[in-house]
Order: structure tokens, then sequence, then C-alpha cells
């Protein structure tokens, strides 16, 4: 009776979770695709439909999911805002609420799927939260390889925006220029900063939350020295070349940097890869063998004692591999 039980319950929990992840991959895109084409075909003034829009997408931007009373929920929550910041620096559209349902969707097929194959629990425990944490994984990927892409192209954008200065445009315009000039994620950064500013939102508070949403020193520097030059004064073109050549040479020092940490980056790739890949052949080798380490209450003490002492060696040698200015 109680084996039933749990499979209704499993089942019904499963059924639960596939309408939801319906609801967020298929019916929400949709909804929102014919509210956009009907706002489309609305006739209004170009102004005043332009002024709206560019609110509107301001204020989705903060919106943390699309269903009104769990996005009221993560307001609430501790962590959620910081989550909705990590996401945002990604720039992959997610919500919180759909990215913490891809993880428990995830976490959970994972479970029932290892318990359905006779896994031990613990092993299956442990492979659901690793399968909650592959979304989280991907944002932190996309985020690194943006914050990448936007150091390479922040000079050059910084280049543009001197010679507009010194081409006698308005800064707002050369905002602009950037906007429309400069590829992605520079173009999207800049733009987001022009319509603030459009919209109302002081110059200065506009490049704070760009300075919040890419966390480098390069935009820290850029952000401190025109605050500084829109407070005291100066030659604004001057500022930004020589902005921009300090910027290159720093990037061209931390290449250099990565040169030589070569070696020590591959060292932590391998000693980071080598207990589960050999922890994987012992596995398919000899499966009681291994399990031993799992079953046992000593094995599992030891397991959680290797996996800390691993984590800890991985923050350790990557801060030595990766110096700080």
């Amino acid at each position: 009776m109680t084996v039933q039980l749990l499979a209704i319950l499993i089942f019904v929990v499963t059924l639960v979770l596939v309408v939801c992840g319906i609801y967020f991959f298929v019916e929400a895109p949709a909804a929102k695709r014919k509210m956009r084409s009907r706002l489309e075909t609305a006739k209004m003034d170009l102004m005043t439909a332009e002024s709206a829009g560019l609110e509107m997408e301001l204020l989705r931007s903060e919106v943390l999911s699309d269903i009104p009373w769990l996005h009221r929920l993560l307001m609430g929550l501790p962590g959620a805002q910081r989550l909705h910041l990590f996401i945002q620096q990604s720039a992959t559209g997610m919500t919180v609420g759909m990215l913490l349902t891809t993880s428990f969707l995830a976490a959970w097929i994972i479970l029932l799927a290892c318990l359905a194959l006779g896994v031990g629990l613990i092993l299956s425990l442990i492979m659901a939260v690793l399968s909650g944490l592959v979304p989280f994984l991907f944002i932190a990927i996309k985020r690194q390889r943006r914050f990448l892409r936007f150091e390479e192209l922040f000079p050059d954008a910084i280049d543009l925006l001197g010679r507009a200065v010194r081409a006698g445009h308005a800064f707002t315009t050369g905002l602009d220029l950037i906007a429309k000039e400069m590829p992605s994620p520079v173009s999207d950064e800049f733009q987001r900063i022009y319509e603030q500013q459009n919209l109302g939102l002081p110059l200065r508070d506009a490049f704070k939350n760009m300075m919040k949403r890419v966390p480098l020193a390069d935009v820290r520097i850029f952000v401190t020295a025109l605050i500084i030059q829109r407070e005291s004064g100066g030659n604004l073109a001057e500022i930004l070349d020589n902005l921009s050549h300090v910027i290159r040479e720093r990037f061209k020092l931390m290449r250099q940097i990565k040169v030589y940490t070569a070696q020590g980056r591959l060292s932590l790739y391998l000693l980071v890869a080598v207990p589960p890949v050999m922890g994987l052949m012992v596995y398919t080798m000899d499966k009681e063998y291994i399990m031993r380490l799992f079953n046992d209450p000593m094995g599992v003490k030891m397991l959680i004692g290797g996996i800390v002492m691993q984590v800890f060696g991985y923050f350790v040698i990557r801060k030595i591999i990766q110096p700080k200015f």
C-alpha cells in the first residue's frame, strides 16, 4: 500500500512539474508573442509609443517571474535580487522563476531516473543535486563569456565616444552612437544607459547601474573618470583617449599573465577532473567495490571530506593563477 501511494505521489508531482514546464517554455512565450503583436498593431503617436516601449522594456527586465504570485513570492525571498542580477549579467533572457523551475525539474527527473535504475539513494541524491546545478553553471558560463567579450570591445567603444565628443557631438549622442555602431554586448549596455537617461534617470545613476551589471575593473575606472570629469571639468576627449590606452595595456598584461599561468590552469583542470573520472571508471568495472564508499557510513564521511577538500583546492589554485590588480 505504501509503495502504491508513493508511486501515485511521484506521478502527481511529475505531472505538475511537466505542466509547469510546458507553461514556462510554451504557453508563456506564445502569450508574450501575441501581446507583442497586439501592441505593435496598435495605433498611437510614434514618440509616445517609443517612450512607452522603452519604459515597458526597462520595467520588464526587473520581473523575477512571469507568474504574478510567483513574482511576489520571489520578491520576498533573500538572495532573489542577487540571483536576478546574476541572470541579467548573462543576458540569457531567463527569469529567476524560470531558472529555479528548470533546476528543480532537472534534479527531479534525474532523481527518478537514478532510483528507477536501481542506483543507491545517496548517489541518486548527489546526481540530482549536480543536475540541479547545471542550469546555474550554464548561466555562469554565459556570464563569463559575455564579460570577456565586453572587455575586448570596451576600448573601441571608448575611442568611439572620444571621437564623437571631439567632433562636437553631445555626450548622450556618443552613447547612442555606441549603441548603434558597436556589436553586442557593449551596444546592449550603452543602449540601456541611453534609454535610462532618456526616461529621466540621472546619467550618474545610469552609469552606476551599468557598473553593477558589468562588475569589471575597466568599467569601474571608466565610470569613476566620467563622474570626476563631470564634477571637476577637464578635456573629456583627452581623458577618454588616455583611458582607452590604459585599458588596452592592462588587457595586454592580463593576456600575458594567462600565458604564464597556462600550466597552473591545466593542473587545476586535471586535478578537478581526475577524481570523478576515476570513480566513474571504477564504477563501470567493479560496481560492488565502489558502492562500499556510498553504503558504508565511514565511506560516506570520506566521500564528503574528499569533496570538501577538492572544492577547497580548486579555489586555492584558482586564487593563485588569477591575480587581481
